[in-house]
């Protein structure tokens, strides 16, 4: 049996020894590899849901104050016809196109508290459709205008007006009437609502 060389010996230890490191020896990031996924894994899990919820609760304010607005257009047209606030005008102005009036008073008691669903939702306007937000802020201002001019010491009765008052107030209210029936209709479509704005324009004219 051949002599065993201790010099061989131990460099066959040491040889068995860098390959068993090879496989045991962990890598020194690791851990923070490790807790940085779990941190990552963690921030995504609880994101989505809120993002989820975040986006359900829009989606339901958005239709809130979409069906909300509405309603108080659909009120005001209504209201509107009812009191037959165009046909007074348009008698109005045809009185003046034919020499009975020269100029006239019109006087019209209008609430303070005039349009609550829309100056309680000016802050939540800009998640409507592009095209409803123009449209309504278009129609109330319009009404708005209108009103100044109506409402005791407006223009149409601080003193008595003459037939261009009269003229700018019908086209103004008319063109309001239009807008809100615009309104109406958009709505209609975008949240599957029983079309009211076609039966409404028939009646208004």
């Amino acid at each position: 049996m051949a002599d065993i060389d201790p010099k061989s010996v131990l460099e066959t230890i040491e040889i068995i020894r860098a390959v068993k490191s090879l496989f045991v020896e962990q890598n020194p990031y690791l851990p923070m590899y490790s807790a940085l996924g779990g941190a990552f894994i963690g921030a995504i899990s609880s994101f989505f849901p809120n993002y989820i919820i975040a986006k359900l609760k829009d989606r339901k304010d958005k239709r809130s104050t979409t069906l909300q607005l509405y309603a108080e257009v659909k009120a005001t047209i209504e209201l509107a016809e009812h009191r037959n606030y165009i046909q007074q005008l348009e008698h109005l102005v045809e009185a003046f196109k034919s020499k009975q009036i020269t100029s006239y008073t019109y006087q019209i008691q209008v609430p303070e508290d005039r349009f609550p669903v829309f100056k309680s939702s000016l802050d939540r306007l800009g998640m409507l459709e592009v095209e409803i937000q123009v449209k309504v802020v278009e129609f109330y201002q319009l009404l708005e205008a209108v009103v100044q001019d109506v409402k005791p010491g407006g223009l149409l009765n601080v003193s008595p007006a003459p037939a261009e008052a009269f003229e700018e107030a019908l086209r103004i209210t008319k063109r309001a009437r239009q807008l809100g029936g615009e309104i109406l209709a958009i709505i209609e479509k975008h949240h599957r609502i029983p079309n009211s704005s076609a039966r409404t324009s028939n009646v208004l004219g």
